[in-house]
């Protein structure tokens, strides 16, 4: 409580060693929780990474899909085809925990490619073309909080055959939403439905994973994630 408004004021702290019964005086500038919160999740992300390096004995590439719009996006294209992760065998998509935007065709037109030329200097593979798009296998993960374009990319993901999805249904809201603000009100209209080639919404058409998988409190508390293990086994196995 006594940090309360501080953030990013200096703010100096007296800090008591119960051994010694000393005292030693520092000066610091606290965090908002906005930047906590950015901290975490890129914790949460190198994680993730480190544990699929650890499964897979480095055969496997992990990105995670913040959200769905342009600067997430560029950093799943910037790590997917980077030089570290270019020659691995497969990768793991993750788009957990994701709020929606508009993403879908571009992020499945990026794991779609299909590899047509090898590039090979003097023998030595260096490549594929397309280039500019991952041709290896990949899976995806989804869970209960997934919405809207969450909802609609592993859907589109799954529709057009890509890969499998691993993790848990998610609930169906893909709809496009009309948001306004009134003051300090904002609040959300939903505007156009997206409908698949049998005729049906997507909105209110819960999405399976072929692999459903739940991660429990235990599970998180114990530093693992049931989700990830059963992807690195789907991708390992191919």
């Amino acid at each position: 409580a006594m940090l309360d408004g501080k953030a990013g004021k200096r703010v100096r702290l007296t800090i008591r060693d119960p051994k010694t019964g000393k005292t030693a005086d520092i000066v610091t500038k606290p965090i908002s929780a906005k930047t906590e919160n950015e901290l975490l999740y890129k914790r949460w992300v190198e994680r993730n990474r480190r544990l699929v390096d650890s499964l897979s004995n480095g055969q496997l590439a992990y990105v995670h899909v913040k959200e769905m719009n342009s600067e997430s996006f560029r950093t799943v294209y910037r790590e997917l085809l980077s030089d570290k992760n270019r020659n691995r065998k497969a990768a793991i998509v993750d788009e957990r925990h994701n709020g929606g935007g508009w993403l879908h065709n571009d992020v499945c037109e990026l794991l779609s490619g299909k590899r047509s030329i090898k590039y090979m200097p003097r023998g030595q593979y260096i490549g594929d073309d397309p280039f500019n798009r991952w041709v290896k296998p990949s899976c995806m993960l989804i869970c209960e909080d997934n919405y809207s374009n969450a909802h609609g990319t592993p859907w589109l993901y799954h529709e057009l055959g890509i890969g499998k999805l691993v993790g848990a249904p998610v609930p169906g809201t893909m709809t496009a939403v009309w948001w306004e603000s009134i003051g300090d009100y904002v609040f959300g209209i939903p505007q156009v439905g997206s409908m698949d080639n049998r005729g049906q919404l997507l909105e209110n058409q819960q999405l399976e994973p072929d692999i459903k998988c739940f991660l429990t409190p235990d599970n998180l508390l114990q530093g693992k994630d049931a989700q990830i293990e059963q992807a690195v086994k789907l991708l390992l196995n191919k």
